[in-house]
């Protein structure tokens, strides 16, 4: 069974990378070779399904590619919206924001971590988590998330304080208070570093 499902799982491996890898700007997959630290030929026989890359290079891959290895490997990412956000604070984000993007890569990382975290605030001001389905008018919840993200792009700092001072957030759980904790500090930060002059 597992022998026959070999080639087939390599080949829809085979194009999920090649896909993500023309979507992260790697038009040539020699440059993308290079980024990985192997050689071409070795990356194209992944790319024909030739063979299967090792657990260190598909742990590369992802880093590389920015994508969550359920992405890389066609298995559906469960995770909620505001864990999605946390993983790319804690993975891209730092690495974009030591090489001081402040370009289209810091710009597209602070509006990714600003709609999380508008996301996150106002599932928990209706008393539920980000992957529940939310009751109701579902277009009404992805409205009040807009225009909570519009304020924290307009006014950062003082829609984060308002965010705080907010009543229906002071009696929500432990694990809500820290993730929206952990999602204000990595879009704060991320601003900060946004806003900083490149070094040349």
């Amino acid at each position: 069974m597992v022998q026959t499902l070999a080639p087939e799982v390599r080949a829809r491996f085979a194009q999920r990378l090649k896909t993500l890898r023309t979507r992260r700007g790697f038009d040539r997959a020699r440059y993308f070779a290079q980024s990985l630290g192997i050689e071409e030929n070795r990356y194209t026989r992944y790319e024909r399904a030739e063979v299967e890359p090792s657990l260190t290079l598909i742990h590369k891959m992802c880093e590389t590619l920015r994508v969550s290895p359920n992405e890389l490997l066609g298995f559906p990412d469960l995770r909620p919206h505001g864990s999605a956000v946390l993983d790319l604070a804690e993975g891209a984000a730092p690495e974009i924001l030591r090489h001081g993007e402040t370009g289209a890569k810091g710009a597209h990382l602070v509006s990714l971590l600003a709609w999380g975290l508008a996301a996150e605030a106002v599932a928990n001001r209706h008393g539920r988590s980000v992957k529940s389905k939310p009751a109701g008018d579902p277009l009404a919840v992805l409205r009040e998330t807009s225009a909570l993200f519009s304020s924290l792009q307009a006014e950062p700092f003082e829609t984060v304080a308002a965010i705080l001072g907010e009543a229906a957030l002071k009696d929500i759980g432990a694990e809500h208070k820290t993730r929206l904790a952990q999602l204000i500090e990595a879009y704060t930060e991320s601003l900060s570093h946004a806003s900083l002059p490149r070094a040349r």
